[in-house]
């Protein structure tokens, strides 16, 4: 075709960079445009069939060529219904093409986009800037699950969020192996323990325990406060769920020793009855004039406390003299300051340690020889023989009693009963199992035992050093209990015991183990909330040692809700569009459905960044790899720079272009001239 041929497929290039520039400019308006797909050009050669020493010659066309699988830049934004697609996937729209009644009609035909800046518009549909609806699949409020298989465009209402009543309270504590509850005095052997005697009717009976209106306040004065929380009846109305715990027991595993009837061996004496964890030591006298502390002596009585010891001279009863208990008492706490020294019981005086990691030391100065203490240093006066102690040690604190048959002192199982329940940290510690046993039970929070140790025990009691069973440790009781009516008086029920024993061993942990109790129909002030169970979960309820001797609650939160109105739309990182409400309740209310293509490039553009499917991009596929990302929206994926490039490759073939038609057109005048 020579001259005319190429001419022909010149004017064919300068189509083809014609149609590059369309691309460029259409990249270009849209380089801001949310969820933009860039178009680039690609350009083809078309040859007849010719041989290949003479090729014909060809034309060029030029194809767009999507890039619709090229993520623009993910940017954070304010607005919390705007969402961005991270990875594979398109938004289902849906286009409006009438209105009836005021609300929206919707075509059969499902468009697909990348543009998520949806926002509610006054129906509660989501709408993206380019006027299309979102879809997605609704969710079931009470399983959390979507419901159907179909995409349907998404609404959100406005109706109030329906209340729902408590069905589980999770509950979580630690007891103080001690309660300090208004009534407790360490002074007093159980003080801590709820006393059933005192209520008109046994509180800590199993299933059917109650305290009424009238013993509330007592009830309130022998418990510790387990927390509250505020639960919800069916119709969503709040109720105030008040716990209380009261202890029930201590009790331990006994330590029993046999024996025969106590030899005739020493002096017993009138020195210390007893001291616990710095808590008192005891003289027993009477009178001091003349004072006895055990062998007869009567000069001086020397007392040390930590790491002080003053002396006394004993039986001067003139001015400023110690003659008599009250004497000593004051001289004491001159001394040792207020309060160090007490008399009780009319004929003993306690010394009670200020700081209770001191210990307390009582001697006979002029006999040089100290006096048995709780955590003295002495083994045996100085005028007994050997093995005329009998040592009790409870809870690692040793307690020593003389034996013997002189006034005072111990010569049987009775007296030695008597002898160890008359300490006042050791009352009611043990009785007599007949005529050769003793049996000693855990009290006031005791926990462990032991016969002998290291001081002698006297033979005649055939034992040896430790017990025949030293106790294995201790179980305590708990009971709990919630306030069912506030403003009971008389018989009417106040607080209502769960119906469960908690029941610890010396571990701290429950024994058995409690993990949920049911409150079967629970009624508080009236209001029904219904069946709720208690859920502890594991080891939930432990007791271990707290110096505030009250129950810390490390968790407390139930399942109920009041009725709620929506206030705020998000959209989750799971891609669920969730509902806030008044009542502090985020409910997932739709999820936000994303279909792929096998063929992304095949799809076809249409309006406001939306896509068609067609048969080159195949059916969509519902569900994709990509996530949805909430406040963020994707940009376009031009990049200006390289546009910029490619217009001034595309202008400079353009110009080449024009030059071949100016060429062939000179050349064809050429050849018309030589006829002239």
């Amino acid at each position: 075709m020579g001259i005319f041929g190429a001419m022909t497929t010149a004017i064919t290039g300068l189509r083809a960079q014609a149609f590059a520039l369309e691309r460029i400019s259409d990249n270009i308006a849209n380089s801001q445009t949310t969820g933009y797909k860039r178009s680039d050009t690609s350009f083809a050669d078309f040859v007849p069939d010719s041989p290949s020493r003479q090729q014909a010659l060809g034309v060029v066309n030029a194809f767009s060529r999507p890039t619709n699988t090229i993520q623009g830049d993910i940017e954070n934004t304010d607005v919390d219904t705007f969402m961005a697609i991270n990875g594979d996937g398109y938004f289902i729209i849906a286009d409006q093409v009438d209105t009836i009644d005021g609300q929206p009609v919707f075509g059969n035909e499902e468009l697909y986009t990348r543009r998520g800046d949806f926002e509610l518009d006054r129906s509660g549909f989501l709408v993206n800037s380019a006027g299309y609806f979102l879809k997605g699949l609704a969710i079931d409020p009470i399983t959390g699950n979507t419901t159907g298989s179909l995409p349907e465009v998404i609404q959100i209402t406005n109706d109030f969020l329906p209340g729902s009543a408590t069905t589980r309270i999770d509950y979580r504590a630690n007891l103080a192996r001690f309660p300090l509850t208004a009534s407790t005095n360490p002074d007093i052997p159980n003080s801590e323990l709820i006393d059933p005697t005192a209520f008109t009717t046994d509180p800590t009976t199993a299933g059917s325990g109650l305290v009424n209106g009238t013993d509330a306040d007592l009830f309130i004065d022998q418990s510790i406060s387990g927390g509250a929380i505020t639960a919800f009846d069916p119709g969503g109305a709040p109720v105030n769920v008040q716990l209380r715990w009261a202890k029930v027991s201590n009790t331990a595993t006994a330590a029993t020793t046999t024996g025969n009837a106590i030899a005739n061996v020493g002096d017993l004496g009138t020195g210390i009855a007893g001291f616990n964890d710095g808590a008192a030591a005891v003289v027993t006298g009477g009178v001091v004039n003349p004072l006895d502390l055990g062998d007869g002596t009567l000069e001086t009585f020397s007392l040390t406390i930590g790491a002080n010891t003053f002396n006394y001279a004993i039986g001067d009863a003139g001015a400023g003299g110690i003659d008599e208990l009250a004497d000593l008492r004051d001289a004491i706490n001159l001394n040792f300051g207020p309060g160090t020294a007490t008399i009780v019981g009319g004929n003993q005086l306690r010394i009670t340690a200020p700081n209770k990691t001191d210990s307390i030391t009582v001697a006979d100065v002029n006999a040089g020889a100290a006096i048995q203490a709780g955590l003295g240093t002495g083994t045996t006066p100085p005028t007994a023989a050997a093995n005329d102690l009998f040592r009790l040690t409870v809870n690692s604190v040793n307690y020593d009693f003389r034996i013997g048959t002189d006034a005072g002192e111990v010569n049987t199982l009775t007296d030695l009963v008597n002898a160890i329940n008359g300490t006042p940290t050791l009352n009611t510690l043990l009785t007599a199992g007949g005529t050769t046993a003793l049996d000693l039970t855990a009290d006031n929070n005791f926990t462990s035992f032991s016969i002998g140790g290291d001081t002698p025990v006297v033979n005649g009691l055939g034992m040896t050093a430790g017990a025949t069973n030293p106790g294995s440790g201790g179980t305590d009781v708990w009971n709990l209990f919630y306030l069912a009516d506030s403003q009971a008086s008389g018989v009417q029920t106040a607080w209502q015991n769960v119906g469960e024993d908690y029941s610890f061993g010396s571990n701290g942990q429950l024994s058995p183990a409690v993990t949920t109790v049911a409150l079967n129909n629970l009624t508080i002030d009236g209001v029904v909330i219904g069946n709720v169970v208690l859920d502890h979960g594991s080891n939930g309820i432990t007791q271990f040692a707290d110096a505030n001797g009250t129950a810390k609650v490390t968790d407390i939160s139930q399942d109920g809700f009041a009725a709620g109105e929506l206030v705020g739309i998000t959209v989750s990182e799971e891609g669920r569009v969730v509902g806030s409400y008044t009542n502090g309740r985020s409910i997932d209310l739709a999820e936000v459905t994303l279909a792929s293509f096998n063929g992304d490039g095949g799809l076809a553009k249409t309006d406001g960044g939306a896509f068609r499917s067609t048969p080159e991009s195949g059916a969509p596929i519902l569900g994709s790899l990509g996530s949805v990302v909430g406040n963020a929206l994707e940009g376009s994926n031009t990049d200006i720079a390289d546009e910029f490039t490619k217009l001034i490759v595309t202008q400079q073939a353009y110009a080449a272009g024009t030059r071949i038609i100016t060429t062939g057109d000179e050349m064809i005048q050429e050849a018309l001239n030589m006829v002239r």
